[in-house]
């Protein structure tokens, strides 16, 4: 099967390129794949991990769509799948139990939400059933990079720089929480029993977030967290029930994101200590 990854620089890219099932896959960056059409020669996958920034703070252009002109270059290549990774942005907030699942109405607040919900109705009116959307939780990996404003980087930055974690919400807000690594394991699967739709992926389960702190000071082996704020703000796991079904995958329990954030505590200390 041919499948092609859009947007090497993402960090799902590079997880994605690590892993032995995607050895024959072509990996191909948003400025080659915009140029022209000539990457989707014997292909029957595109997986689209680039985004342009603008969306995440900007009321929605279609001109800054990247998957729109992917999904538009397709034109008459019928046999060619796609498949979009979305956010759970797009559901809009929980409610009282968390909870988003695919049959959920859709009412996103925020810019980056509003954003992917259009892409998803846009290309599904292009590609009808060759369309697969995957609504992605919190996905994680180290992000240390400048101008990342997710949870994670934002911690592990406060971390690097300032030795704490602040948090402006309850550390008692619950989120589900996706290893990069987890998430990489799971597309292959995906790609190999792939089928049209929208599914979510992502732990399957919710986990304080002050766990995850605590998670990274100790692998960074010191620190502390300070709150400064007790709201309650935007807790959620997703349901991944659809996902599990169609396509074989699992979830991940807090015992593997545990792992995980101690491993990221530790690297980051690591290159601390480079640094000095």
């Amino acid at each position: 099967m041919g499948v092609a990854v859009i947007g090497v620089g993402s960090f799902i890219a590079a997880a994605l390129r690590a892993r032995p099932e995607t050895a024959a896959w072509r990996f191909v960056s948003h400025t080659e794949a915009l140029a022209g059409d000539a990457w989707l020669a014997g292909l029957d996958v595109v997986i689209n991990c680039a985004f342009d920034a603008r969306l995440k703070r900007e009321p929605y252009d279609p001109a800054h769509d990247v998957d729109l002109v992917l999904a538009a270059m397709l034109g008459q290549r019928a046999a060619v799948r796609y498949v979009m990774l979305s956010s759970r942005m797009a559901y809009g907030p929980a409610g009282p139990d968390g909870r988003l699942d695919e049959n959920r109405e859709p009412r996103p607040v925020h810019p980056y939400g509003i954003a992917k919900l259009e892409t998803e109705r846009r290309l599904a009116a292009l590609l009808g059933e060759r369309l697969t959307v995957l609504r992605l939780s919190n996905v994680f990996g180290y992000e240390l990079m400048a101008g990342r404003a997710n949870f994670f980087a934002m911690a592990l930055r406060g971390l690097h720089e300032q030795g704490r974690i602040v948090f402006d919400m309850s550390p008692f807000v619950e989120r589900d929480f996706l290893p990069v690594e987890s998430l990489a394991e799971q597309l292959p699967r995906v790609v190999g029993r792939l089928r049209a739709g929208l599914y979510n992926l992502g732990a399957g389960t919710a986990i304080p977030t002050g766990r995850i702190a605590q998670w990274l000071i100790e692998g960074y082996g010191e620190g502390e967290l300070l709150v400064t704020r007790m709201r309650e703000h935007d807790g959620f796991w997703l349901d991944i029930s659809a996902a599990q079904a169609a396509f074989g995958i699992a979830g991940v329990d807090p015992a593997q994101v545990r792992a995980n954030c101690v491993a990221l505590g530790q690297r980051l200390r690591a290159e601390a200590e480079v640094g000095r």
